[in-house]
C-alpha cells in the first residue's frame, strides 16, 4: 500500500509540473531553467513525503531511488523534446 502511495504521488506531481510547464513556461525565454525551478522543489517534496510514508529499509530506499529515476526520465524526455522543437 505504501508503495502505491509513493507511485501515485510522483505521478500526480509529475503531471502537475508538466501541465504548469506546458501552460505557463513553454515557449518563453529560458524555459528549461524555469522548468527546473518547478521540478526540483517538487522532487524534494515528493522525497520528504515518501520517506514519511514508507518504512525505512534498504529495499524501500532502493524502490524510492528507482521510482525517482524512472519518474525523472518520464518527465524530462518530453520536456526536452518540446524545448528542442521551439
Amino acid at each position: 500500500m505504501d508503495s502505491l502511495i509513493v507511485i501515485l504521488l510522483i505521478l500526480v506531481l509529475n503531471i502537475t509540473a508538466y501541465a504548469i510547464f506546458k501552460k505557463y513556461i513553454y515557449g518563453k525565454v529560458n524555459a528549461g531553467m524555469k522548468f527546473l525551478l518547478i521540478n526540483m522543489p517538487k522532487d524534494i517534496i515528493w522525497l520528504i513525503i515518501s520517506l514519511m510514508v514508507i518504512d525505512k529499509t534498504k529495499e524501500n530506499f532502493l524502490f524510492i531511488v528507482i521510482c525517482f529515476i524512472v519518474a525523472s526520465l518520464l518527465i524530462y524526455i518530453p520536456v526536452i523534446r518540446l524545448i528542442n522543437k521551439s
